[in-house]
């Protein structure tokens, strides 16, 4: 499966429904062949059309709490759920126009970290579990630091102003101008910190604004 390809919106419903089709409900009761097809029926407007998968999620959440068959029906039950989570992971970042995926605002952050939690918490199957890690990481990579390049104009300006506060107080002989000049330089370079050092998600925020996110 991509990951932060071009594609990834297409190829994540795709790698998604192919989890599902490996079930062979021939070899269950009656009971559980019924539990595991409605589940699976719930799943596939989510995948097929990529959304709604939060109503995907409750039959299947229903299914799992109904009980009454097999241990590994309920194993690929709550592998059914953490497909519905992932696909709802999917829905709940920003899709840009190529369908790549991307967490630009802190409540995507707060739900995805929820929802590949949860994943991890559900089901064995390695490639849910390699999914939910790279889910994880993508968060965290979301909520760090960055330093945006300045345009050359401000960062001129701002250090033009930083050299020549200080010497104005020497050029009028006042120290009290003269610290009130440091004082004002070291805020300006404060300031031009804080206005380029944004969280990563803010950064992918204002590039798929530019892009004309969907």
């Amino acid at each position: 499966m991509p990951v932060n390809a071009p594609n990834e919106w297409s190829e994540l419903r795709e790698w998604l429904a192919a989890r599902i089709t490996l079930v062979d409900l021939t070899e269950f009761s009656h009971l559980d062949r019924v539990r595991l097809s409605r589940s699976s029926s719930a799943l596939a407007p989510a995948l097929d059309e990529g959304r709604d998968s939060h109503l995907a999620a409750a039959a299947v959440r229903g299914e799992l709490e109904r009980g009454g068959g097999a241990p590994r029906a309920d194993d690929i039950l709550r592998t059914y759920l953490a497909i519905a989570l992932a696909a709802r992971s999917a829905e709940a970042r920003t899709r840009t126009p190529g369908g790549a995926l991307a967490l630009t605002d802190p409540d995507q952050l707060a739900e995805c970290r929820a929802l590949a939690d949860e994943i991890l918490t559900l089901t064995p199957h390695p490639e849910l579990i390699a999914f939910a890690t790279d889910l994880r990481h993508r968060v965290e990579r979301a909520r760090r630091w960055r330093w945006v390049e300045p345009d050359v104009w401000t960062a001129a300006l701002v250090g033009l102003a930083v050299l020549v506060l200080p010497f104005v107080g020497g050029a009028v002989d006042d120290p009290a101008v003269t610290a009130a000049g440091v004082l004002v330089g070291a805020s300006l370079v404060f300031g031009f910190v804080v206005a380029h050092r944004k969280r990563q998600w803010a950064v992918d925020a204002e590039a798929a604004s530019r892009r004309g996110s969907v």
